[in-house]
């Protein structure tokens, strides 16, 4: 699809409804103190991919004429995989710094709530021809946290 703006909602639409399709799914099967809450799950996923298209669209495709995005989706066993591509500007995750919450900036938020969100974010800059993508993935089920320092 278009990697503009107007299409952020059909992107958004899409997503909202795998993520409940997976819950009908795979959350009746699990132990429910195993499972997310379902509002977080679909919410932060929803939220990590509206953050992701919309840096396609505003900064890979900024100045320029328009490319593609194109949405991949993947449902495994314990988690849902979205992937991102586009032909934009890339850039390198590395070099982003955190943003300074104590000023209460309104951009360049969308790669912190990515990896707020999600629990695995990965980023792959392309070299022409091949396509920059962007990885998020979402596990259905919370995972118990080690016992540490810190901990209980």
């Amino acid at each position: 699809m278009p990697g503009t703006l107007p299409y952020r909602d059909l992107v958004l639409r899409v997503v909202a409804s795998v993520c409940r399709l997976v819950r009908s799914g795979v959350w009746n099967e699990q132990e429910t103190d195993h499972r997310l809450p379902v509002e977080d799950f679909d919410d932060k996923v929803v939220s990590a991919v509206g953050e992701a298209f919309n840096n396609i669209a505003i900064h890979a495709y900024s100045g320029s004429a328009h490319g593609n995005a194109d949405l991949e989706l993947s449902i495994d066993h314990d988690s849902l995989t979205i992937r991102l591509f586009d032909t934009g500007k890339g850039f390198e995750p590395s070099g982003e710094l955190e943003p300074d919450l104590d000023s209460l900036p309104e951009s360049h938020m969308g790669l912190m709530i990515m990896r707020a969100c999600m629990d695995e974010v990965g980023y792959l800059r392309g070299v022409a021809p091949e396509p920059n993508v962007l990885t998020l993935t979402k596990r259905y089920f919370a995972t118990a946290s080690p016992a540490g320092p810190g901990s209980g």
